[in-house]
């Protein structure tokens, strides 16, 4: 059995208006025929286990159980820490005692460097005051001390921080004078900045590699708009204690809209983003559900939080009132995408996604017409991108005289010719990425 598990710290630098229904019953379509490392790994990702859910793992734990998948999955979801603290707390005797070392070795590793960010994170919250700039931390640090009330129970690599708009070029300046790197930006080069309302982060390498921040004055880009800073957000942030000091950042309701949001617009990839709304749900059992729906409204984003509701129901077991759905309103295309999105939750998550996958599932997304109308355009711009844009593989197959570089866009269209047919080349311009490189509506969390 090989339990190899990476601890060192390369392992954390990282339609149609449809009629309203009722929620479906809460279980997942096949949960319990789920294999038994999947069923495990859904017991053991929260914070707190009942006696029922300790039994069920016990139960599975006496059966067959290939620890390498477990530890491969869990890693790859970011449950790591939640599956140590509960396999040691139910039932060490029934783990392999090399399990249990890999999984402890990871939890530590993972509570050291995230202590280590949380510093950062003061550090530079405490210079951007001292320069006069209004900073919000969000995930990372505050989400686990809001969710989970413990800095160590939650696998983050990123430090997430939004400024104003006319602030970034500041912000920026300072964080390099504290020796950031500025190893990502929205233009076409790294020398070539080009601030937009339109993007949304840049993202920044600390010197000794182990902080990456990443810089926003939005919190999602313009084709997936959620303008939540622009609904008086400032005035309304809350107060958190980490690790002995006390910073501002979202209420608990906003932040919950929030995180529907990302998970939603990420296909809900990981298990953790899943995590972190039941947990914080069960962390702030007062919410106002009436002002969190009328405020989805005004952002578009009834779908979205209703998204997140339905795969923290139906893979964790989150319970919400019946007057909570009632008032959430779940539409049909919101419960069969959900469907769609548990069933890919554990599938290969190499197995490739284009553009028309992402094209699809964002657009269910989206109630309003402009919303959805945007989307399309973005999407046709990235197709029309691969389509006539040169790429490496364009320059290898000939080249150019440095003064003439536009014979590329004429060379493109001839070379996928050439490599596909043009029945080939349309089902992959349909589905996949003209077969250079794969894309995806990405980002990092």
């Amino acid at each position: 059995m090989s339990t190899q598990l990476k601890i060192d710290d390369s392992a954390y630098r990282r339609g149609e208006e449809m009629p309203v229904v009722e929620p479906a019953a809460a279980a997942l379509t096949g949960r319990e025929n789920n294999p038994a490392e999947v069923q495990l790994l859904l017991a053991c990702a929260r914070k707190v286990i009942d006696e029922a859910t300790a039994e069920r793992i016990r139960t599975l734990l006496r059966g067959s159980i290939d620890w390498s998948y477990v530890i491969e999955r869990a890693e790859r979801h970011r449950v790591t820490p939640l599956l140590c603290q509960n396999l040691n707390e139910v039932c060490p005797t029934l783990v392999p005692a090399e399990v249990l070392k890999v999984l402890r070795a990871y939890t530590s590793t993972n509570a050291h460097y995230n202590l280590y960010r949380t510093a950062e994170l003061i550090k530079l919250l405490r210079l951007f005051e001292a320069s006069g700039i209004h900073a919000l931390p969000f995930k990372g640090p505050v989400l686990a001390a809001l969710a989970y009330g413990n800095l160590g129970l939650r696998d983050f690599g990123d430090l997430d921080i939004l400024v104003r708009p006319q602030d970034v070029l500041r912000t920026q300046g300072l964080l390099t004078g504290q020796g950031y790197r500025l190893i990502s930006a929205p233009g076409p080069s790294l020398s070539e900045l080009r601030f937009s309302p339109r993007n949304k982060d840049l993202i920044f390498d600390s010197a000794n590699g182990r902080v990456r921040v990443e810089l926003h004055w939005r919190f999602t880009g313009k084709h997936f708009d959620f303008p939540l800073e622009q609904n008086s957000m400032w005035k309304r942030l809350e107060s958190v204690s980490i690790a002995g000091s006390v910073v501002r950042t979202l209420g608990p309701e906003e932040l919950l809209l929030y995180l529907c949001m990302h998970g939603s617009r990420h296909g809900w990839e990981r298990l953790l983003w899943i995590c972190d709304v039941v947990e914080l749900i069960r962390a702030h059992p007062a919410m106002d559900w009436p002002a969190i729906v009328e405020e989805a409204s005004n952002l578009g984003s009834r779908r979205t939080l209703a998204l997140g509701l339905i795969m923290a129901r139906d893979l964790l077991g989150l319970e919400l009132s019946p007057e909570v759905w009632r008032t959430i309103q779940v539409e049909p295309t919101t419960e069969s995408l959900a469907t769609r999105l548990q069933e890919s939750l554990f599938i290969n998550n190499e197995t490739h996604k284009g553009i028309s996958y992402w094209q699809d599932i964002h657009l269910r997304m989206r109630e309003r017409v402009s919303d959805r109308v945007r989307l399309r355009l973005h999407y046709l711009r990235r197709y029309l991108r691969l389509a006539v844009v040169p790429n490496e593989r364009d320059h290898a197959m000939l080249q150019v005289p440095s003064a003439l570089p536009f014979l590329y866009y004429f060379l493109r269209p001839f070379r996928l010719i050439r490599k596909f047919g043009l029945p080939e080349l349309q089902k992959r311009a349909r589905g996949r990425d003209l077969g250079d490189s794969t894309t995806r509506d990405g980002g990092t969390a």
